[in-house]
């Protein structure tokens, strides 16, 4: 049995060498044969997940967030592979979600055991998304840590200090067990995973084996109400504040008011008319 290892170089500003040299420690320990495939430039992951050969069944991903979300939309089936991944990004929200561990020798292990525990992911009109996709003002946060110079958490923390107090919410129609809602939206969100950002709880009650999708809508507010959803934001408990809409479903559909750029785990993508969400179960884990 062979493991494909992809490979992000420049993760957390290099320091993910380090945990990829401690991968292939224990994979030598182990006497398991590997294969590296190291990226090289943003979309490289998906490409070499692409061009994986048929026979790949094993995938190591050492990165972030941005390169799970990369390999998981260049495999042709997700769903007949089994993969590791090793969090070596800034955030790595997805693997904190799913329970796996920071270090590298303890995330090894359920595979060296051969314990495989299933996921679901979300599925965006034929893109695919491990833990949060939305519109709104976490796409401004995103895009305003792209422009600054400043790295790490403190970047997106201020960035989103920034977003609240500046960001003036987008109109959107947000269809979701059979309903409709119109509402003028700080940011909308639909969620697999708990969190964003490096730890923000967006969805605290969100799991990532339920089969169940999560949907946020936090409302545009007034200065005070800002505040409170901050705070509400940094303990948490955003759920219970009185300008949020929440719903567990296994499809929902977000509607803009206009093109606009939509993140899916924190990805970029420019123009988009509609979020259409569903759910999908038993993407192998080892974990």
């Amino acid at each position: 049995m062979k493991h494909h290892i992809i490979y992000n170089p420049t993760a957390k500003s290099g320091a993910s060498r380090s945990v990829m040299e401690k991968v292939c420690a224990r994979l030598r320990e182990a006497g398991r044969e590997y294969e590296v495939y190291e990226t090289l430039y943003r979309g490289h992951a998906r490409a070499i997940a692409e061009s994986l050969p048929p026979d790949a069944r094993e995938l190591i991903v050492v990165g972030g967030d941005g390169t799970f979300h990369e390999v998981l939309n260049g495999l042709q089936n997700p769903l007949d592979v089994r993969m590791v991944l090793i969090p070596a990004g800034t955030g790595n929200d997805f693997c904190a979600a799913a329970g796996i561990s920071f270090d590298p020798d303890t995330a090894m292990a359920p595979l060296l055991r051969g314990d495989v525990k299933p996921v679901d992911y979300i599925e965006f009109s034929g893109r695919r998304c491990l833990n949060v996709g939305g519109l709104g003002m976490d796409v401004d946060v995103l895009e305003r840590c792209a422009r600054g110079s400043i790295k790490g958490r403190v970047k997106y923390l201020w960035s989103l200090i920034v977003s609240l107090f500046s960001f003036r919410g987008c109109n959107v129609r947000l269809s979701v067990n059979g309903k409709v809602y119109n509402e003028k939206a700080l940011f909308a969100a639909v969620c697999n995973g708990d969190r964003i950002g490096g730890g923000i709880r967006i969805c605290p009650d969100a799991s990532v084996d339920d089969g169940k999708l999560e949907v946020v809508l936090v409302r545009q507010m007034n200065f005070l109400g800002m505040l409170r959803t901050f705070v509400a934001l940094m303990q948490g408990k955003i759920l219970s504040a009185g300008d949020t809409l929440h719903f567990y479903c296994d499809e929902a559909e977000i509607l803009p008011d206009r093109a606009r750029t939509v993140q899916l785990d924190g990805e970029l993508y420019a123009d988009c008319r509609v979020l259409d969400a569903k759910i999908v179960r038993g993407l192998q884990i080892y974990r």
